[in-house]
């Protein structure tokens, strides 16, 4: 299961050493010299395959006597972290990262009350740390707005964070609660017996040291997870009707954005950015304008080869050495310079195989060769630039106009329409926002906090310059409106 490392990604490499007929090589991106000839390698397409149903089975470190076999998150079971390096490549997809991340912290956590005046209305308000300091203590203890940024930060990313309640000695209060890396955790096959899934697995090198480095710790049920904690703790029956304490005193919860589909983990529609090859084109831009400046040169062809293309050529002639496989890598390159630079190849045509991949549901291609437009000087691919980044911000939910980058020929918005730009976007945060205080619930049940309180994510809502004032709170939390009996 474990993910082949493909030469064409490897660093960048001299002209000299791979071969005369190379001028700069960086692995996805080769500039040949005697065809002036632009390869480009697509990589990011494959990352958040995943990969087949078959588990990693470890001996947990902290229980040897246990077998626990727990699913791969992609194929290779890698998907996270190359997520995580790819956001970080393109500066498009960090930054829309970023925005959504700190749009959904808002202000952070507020502590609310919840009762019904004179009038008989009920009525929402903010509480003092005065009134409830038990509960101020706790956040403070715990660096609640921490937390939260790390909830929201792997929710962004991958739909999925995990939260860890770590119980007091005797099993009474929930102590401290931590948000764990989601590149870092794995959940165990689901159990037929019991009809869960019943583990977490945390590891900080998955899948090398699955087997050896691997803490497993219970997994609250997904649907129902305070009344699986409620069970486990005593403070509710059970199957058999009793109320039971066991011996476990830390336990993992998993917060999910679903997606239809999906059983182990979610799947970010955002992903769609790299499945449909955007990611790719909107980064090939980029390194092609650059490497055209350093080595002032003029293209006559950009071939784009998939990654699995170069597999196939190591398979078929049974490489298996890193070294053998760059000989192939630069045959196959220096074969194909050749061709497109050979007079008598004009007019000539590449066969190439296909095949049609049901997952992204599109065409795969081994190889498109495409000649560039003679009349572009200097300007090549900006309009292509700014289409690329308007369809990234498209597949992620984010308007570029937010962000400073506004699609059509109006290159700048009035304040009303950012204003309710950032509205818009700031309502639909809200379901990652109750995630991010749902632990809070869980605690307020366990520790035995007071019933009317309330939590929410306060979020900065901007106004008019009339109001004097540039933004205003919102709680996010309305009062119920009811009108006493009239007698």
């Amino acid at each position: 299961m474990k993910k082949k490392k493909n030469p064409a990604s490897a660093p960048a490499t001299n002209a000299s050493n791979s071969g005369s007929n190379i001028l700069v090589d960086h692995g996805n991106l080769v500039l040949l010299k005697n065809s002036s000839s632009v390869v480009f390698t697509f990589e990011s397409a494959d990352i958040t395959v995943d990969s087949d149903s078959t588990g990693t089975k470890v001996h947990p470190k902290n229980m040897k006597d246990k077998v626990i076999e727990f699913m791969p998150r992609g194929n290779g079971d890698d998907l996270p972290i190359e997520v995580i390096k790819a956001a970080y490549r393109n500066v498009t997809v960090s930054t829309n990262i970023d925005f959504k991340t700190r749009l959904t912290f808002g202000e952070g956590v507020q502590v609310l009350r919840r009762t019904r005046g004179e009038d008989g209305r009920i009525k929402v308000e903010e509480v003092l740390p005065s009134e409830e300091p038990v509960v101020f203590e706790w956040l403070r203890m715990n660096n609640y707005n921490k937390f939260i940024m790390e909830i929201v930060s792997d929710l962004k990313l991958f739909y999925d964070s995990f939260v860890e309640y770590i119980f007091s000695n005797d099993g009474t209060k929930i102590a401290q609660v931590k948000a764990l890396e989601t590149c870092l955790s794995r959940v165990s096959k689901y159990n037929e017996d019991t009809g869960r899934i019943e583990w977490h697995g945390y590891n900080a090198d998955w899948p090398r040291k699955a087997e050896t480095e691997t803490v497993a710790t219970p997994l609250l049920d997904r649907d129902y997870p305070l009344w699986d904690l409620k069970q486990r703790m005593g403070l509710y029956p059970n199957a058999d009707g009793k109320k039971q304490q066991g011996k476990d005193r830390i336990f993992v919860q998993m917060l999910s954005v679903p997606s239809p589909g999906r059983f182990f983990y979610s799947m970010p529609y955002w992903y769609s950015v790299f499945r449909s090859g955007w990611f790719d084109f909107s980064n090939f831009i980029i390194d092609f304008k650059k490497n055209l400046l350093m080595n002032e040169m003029v293209p006559k062809h950009i071939v784009y080869i998939q990654e699995q293309y170069c597999e196939k050529l190591y398979k078929n002639a049974g490489a298996v050495d890193p070294k053998d496989k760059l000989d192939i890598r630069q045959k196959f390159l220096k074969e194909l310079d050749d061709f497109l630079a050979g007079k008598d190849n004009a007019g000539t045509s590449i066969v190439s195989d296909f095949t049609y991949d049901i997952q992204s549901a599109r065409e795969r291609k081994d190889i498109i060769i495409e000649e560039i437009d003679k009349d572009k000087k200097g300007g090549d691919y900006i309009e292509d630039s700014e289409e690329s980044s308007n369809v990234l911000c498209y597949g992620m939910g984010v308007h570029s106009s937010i962000l400073g980058n506004s699609p059509g020929k109006s290159k700048t918005i009035n304040g009303t329409e950012a204003r309710e730009l950032f509205t818009i976007q700031q309502a639909l945060s809200k379901y990652e926002q109750l995630l991010c205080v749902q632990p809070l619930y869980m605690v307020k049940e366990i520790n035995g906090w007071s019933p009317d309180l309330e939590f929410s994510i306060a979020n900065l809502q901007l106004t008019t310059l009339d109001k004097n004032s540039g933004a205003v709170k919102q709680t996010g939390i309305k009062p119920d409106v009811q009108q006493p009996d009239k007698k």
